[in-house]
């Protein structure tokens, strides 16, 4: 816990990567009251799936059974760090985008799911070609926040389509 409130994200890589039983402790801040320390978290999460994807694919598997309404659970914390895992390793997070986007319809769902491909993109934006359609449905939104996000994602989604 001192590595996230000092800001060690070094640090916390290098633990997560050595001990990636670690993960299990990071998985409770990804809902910290602190959004630094949700932050970090879900950063050290990226990190630890990089380094060993069997990990990182159980987070996944994990995250989206945790969105399903019928698992009685809140998925959102989860989404920084899925959208971490994709910066990090878009191979891994590709067959989940599918499944994650399908939750989109949720209104409290719905900005972290859009924050979350925004940072797959940065490192892998043909990802979001798979899920275009399901972003055109919400493309005329009156939510500021997801507006921007949705546009940008449409626009890198044109650049890759477009050959730009």
């Amino acid at each position: 816990m001192d590595m996230l409130r000092q800001g060690d994200s070094e640090g916390l890589e290098h633990m997560v990567v050595e001990t990636p039983a670690a993960v299990r402790f990071l998985q409770g801040r990804l809902s910290d009251p602190d959004p630094e320390i949700r932050n970090r978290a879900a950063v050290a999460h990226g990190a630890a799936a990089a380094a060993h994807p069997e990990h990182g694919r159980e987070l996944l598997r994990r995250a989206l059974w945790a969105l399903n309404d019928e698992s009685a659970t809140n998925g959102g914390p989860m989404l920084p760090a899925i959208g971490e895992i994709g910066r990090r390793a878009p191979d891994l997070v590709a067959p989940f985008i599918g499944p994650m986007t399908a939750y989109l319809w949720d209104d409290g769902l719905r900005p972290g799911i859009l924050e979350a491909l925004c940072s797959i993109a940065s490192t892998a934006p043909e990802l979001i070609d798979e899920v275009r359609d399901r972003l055109l449905v919400f493309a005329d939104t009156n939510q500021l926040g997801e507006q921007a996000s949705i546009d940008r994602l449409l626009a890198v989604n044109r650049e890759i389509v477009d050959g730009e």
